[in-house]
């Protein structure tokens, strides 16, 4: 077991440098997908290979970064929690400035490869987050990490548009490189870490022992299909979310979108993330009022309900559907994760808190996979109405849910 001492840093400073953290690394990633095919015309790639390699780039960091989750989490356990996070914040900046300098898809290529070794900071941070914090702050605290990321993707495409327009593509990813060096350095000089005994298991056994309690822990099994049905239906509509919204639009308003309605498509889902980031926080707090539990029952209730309502072909419901369910969708991730944090063993909790983004990145898999098969079979309209049923399923789960299970005994050490 770990010995608790009191904390060394107020925990509304810590989640503001998180909040920065998760901030720069979604502004830095989003527009590093966002506009990997027009750097790879800019850099010379034919016209006919942008697809097949936009494709390759996607998933490299991924196929490196899933198995290496289980090892990030034990080595916080070990080692601590801050040289973790500072690890990934420092290839984020060395990844994104190569991505600058490339002059070949092979440089890009080795970019994405570098990706997969950011991953594994957001549960550990979560974990180090849910140590400094009352418990009666939980929800707000860890809704205000989670609003980082959040406020990066509502920005992002502006910003990246803006900065890309005037100044071009490299000078775009060396200001992100530079907001990455600019976490880098905060968490170096600002983050403190509580004094822990840590862990004297091996790497190995802290990696499958955290396997083990995702399989069978009650309330974190439960915790991680709630979010697999959520992340699954939300990831496969969103590709072909802009696709549906043109449908929509042209069979509404045939005289104003003449030409392709990109600034239609960019204004519906901007608002949808403006939302999110405004309803972060605001359902974090209502966890601390209502209860974790509760909050997110309403969370995935909303988000659910106002997914499925964007399956009618009206500009004006598919619109406030996008906003509606772009605020309960900020409450899910910040009340699933200070549940989890309740439910992990104290002594495992990062890196059982860092397997969290397991069902996001089966999720990412899977999604378009699906959303693909779902559009060619019953079109585009019966597709949004299947996935926004399957982010409502995860629903009633949560009447089901126990959080404290885990305090009732942990599964057996490896």
């Amino acid at each position: 077991m770990i010995r608790r001492h009191p904390t060394v840093t107020d925990w509304r400073f810590t989640a503001a440098l998180f909040l920065f953290t998760g901030f720069a690394e979604s502004l830095a990633f989003g527009h590093f997908q966002a506009f990997t095919p027009l750097f790879l015309r800019q850099i010379g790639v034919p016209t006919v290979s942008i697809t097949a390699w936009t494709g390759v780039l996607g998933v490299l960091g991924s196929v490196v970064g899933l198995p290496l989750l289980p090892l990030w989490g034990a080595l916080a356990e070990r080692w601590g929690r801050k040289p973790i996070i500072l690890r990934s914040a420092i290839i984020e900046v060395v990844l994104i400035a190569i991505a600058g300098s490339a002059h070949s898809p092979y440089m890009l290529a080795f970019a994405r490869f570098l990706s997969g070794f950011v991953l594994g900071n957001t549960g550990v941070m979560m974990a180090l987050q849910s140590e400094v914090t009352p418990p009666k702050h939980m929800g707000l605290a860890i809704a205000w990490v989670s609003s980082g990321p959040a406020i990066g993707i509502a920005a992002g495409p502006l910003l990246g548009g803006i900065v890309a327009s005037g100044l071009g593509l490299r000078a775009l990813f060396y200001l992100d490189a530079g907001l990455s060096a600019l976490s880098a350095l905060l968490l170096l000089t600002f983050l403190h870490e509580a004094p822990r005994t840590r862990s004297t298991s091996t790497m190995s056994s802290l990696a499958l022992q955290s396997l083990r309690d995702v399989l069978q822990l009650p309330a974190v099994r439960s915790l991680f299909i709630i979010y697999l049905l959520f992340a699954l239906g939300v990831t496969a509509v969103q590709p072909f979310m802009p696709l549906w919204i043109h449908a929509v639009a042209r069979r509404g308003v045939p005289a104003l979108l003449m030409g392709p309605p990109a600034y239609l498509i960019g204004l519906v889902l901007t608002l949808g993330g403006i939302a999110m980031a405004i309803g972060t926080p605001v359902l974090g707090w209502l966890g601390d009022q209502l209860g974790s539990r509760r909050t997110l029952f309403i969370s995935l209730l909303g988000n659910g309900v106002f997914f499925v309502l964007q399956a009618v072909p009206t500009l004006a419901l598919l619109s406030l559907g996008q906003l509606a369910q772009g605020f309960f969708r900020g409450g899910v991730s910040a009340n699933l994760m200070a549940l989890l944090a309740e439910a992990a063993p104290e002594d495992r909790r990062a890196a059982v808190m860092n397997l969290s983004l397991l069902p996001q990145q089966i999720a990412w898999f899977a999604g378009p996979a699906l959303g693909t098969a779902l559009a060619a079979g019953i079109g585009l309209q019966g597709m949004v109405l299947v996935c926004g049923a399957m982010a409502l399923a995860a629903t009633p789960l949560v009447i089901l849910l126990r959080p404290h299970a885990q305090a009732q005994g942990a599964a057996p050490p490896a």
